[in-house]
């Protein structure tokens, strides 16, 4: 946080990685969380060696607040706490903002704010982006504002958030960003949802760390798609859960991320892509609209030369992420889909854990 001699003028940055799920999603999202507890594993990224969210808050004379989207080339400003209150409508561009002003308890009385918000990665990615710039905002906001806001209260401020904007979503994308490294985050049923946090040890970390610098890719698939479209899928088919198959695949999901965890603490490369595997057909189970055919087209492509292979997030398109038999295959796939992209927008990015 930077202050002027006056103090007049406060200004903070906050800068996140995005996360990369590698198993569990959907287990933590309401009310399938709620009903059966959630357990997932995911980590923070950077991509190409930098950290794509940022939020800047400054504080400005006057009362209005005023809002820069860098990667949106918008700009826009509020003058009442009216304004301000509408929010609900996932469409308009600033409802993030409004909606994060809205749960820290922002009053236009606190004096006039300059917020400037980007992030660095295509629309649609599956990479947690809303939920991350969300949780960037709050807490840029917080400490502007003076709120003593631990991880945990950033968390669950974010899922009021996307609860206010009517967009949905669980807890497991701003966790994935708000928090460093490789973790295993899960939770007991009921409505108020604790979260436990296990971090890989040193070692476990690194050794991860050469893996998927050896044998992982990330591939913008170019599909985009909005993840609370398929979020309706899956809460619809859990709430009816035909024959007991929904709970059952949820219960399967956990297991993944826990058994991903291990295998990694183990560097059991095997039991770690069989995890990852399972995760993508158990999300394949829980809504068709998880895949497509330019996602299956992608796939079978790759098929000859990876041991697993995902899509991030929701799925639908955004971010593909696959595991290569080894060097070799890593290299081939690159060569292949650089030469042939099915889509323009198709492009392979680095990442490594944040």
């Amino acid at each position: 946080m930077k202050t002027d001699k006056n103090k007049k003028t406060t200004r903070v940055v906050v800068e996140k990685p995005l996360r990369i799920d590698l198993a569990g999603g959907w287990s933590d999202t309401p009310p399938i969380c709620n009903i059966l507890g959630g357990c997932v594993l995911n980590m923070a990224v950077k991509l190409n060696g930098k950290l794509p969210v940022k939020v800047a808050v400054e504080r400005i004379a006057g009362a209005s607040v005023i809002v820069e989207s860098v990667d949106l080339r918008k700009r826009g400003e509020y003058r009442s706490d009216r304004e301000i209150a509408k929010h609900d409508d996932p469409r308009d561009w600033g409802c993030l903002v409004k909606s994060a002003l809205t749960v820290v308890g922002y009053k236009l009385r606190e004096g006039g704010l300059h917020i400037r918000i980007s992030a660095d990665v295509p629309k649609g990615s599956g990479l947690g982006t809303s939920s991350i710039l969300g949780a960037a905002l709050v807490e840029a906001l917080g400490k502007v504002l003076g709120r003593d806001y631990t991880w945990r209260d950033v968390g669950a401020l974010t899922l009021e958030m996307e609860r206010e904007m009517r967009t949905g979503g669980g807890w497991q994308d701003q966790i994935g960003g708000l928090l460093p490294g490789v973790k295993l985050i899960s939770s007991s049923p009921g409505d108020e949802q604790r979260l436990r946090v296990r971090r890989l040890d040193a070692a476990s970390s690194a050794a991860f760390s050469e893996f998927l610098s050896e044998r992982a890719l990330l591939y913008f698939t170019g599909q985009k798609r909005m993840a609370r479209n398929v979020l309706r899928g899956v809460v619809g088919f859990f709430g009816k859960n035909p024959d007991g198959i929904a709970h059952a695949i949820v219960s399967r999901l956990k297991r993944d991320a826990s058994a991903a965890c291990k295998a990694i603490e183990k560097g059991d490369w095997a039991a770690l892509c069989a995890a990852i595997n399972g995760y993508w057909l158990s999300k394949k189970a829980l809504d068709p609209g998880s895949t497509n055919p330019l996602v299956e087209s992608l796939v079978a492509r790759m098929a000859p030369w990876i041991d697993a292979v995902t899509l991030c997030g929701a799925g639908g398109g955004g971010f593909m992420l696959a595991i290569a038999r080894d060097t070799g295959c890593r290299r081939k796939i690159r060569r292949i889909l650089e030469s042939q992209a099915p889509r323009p927008e198709g492009r392979f990015y680095d990442f490594s854990i944040a």
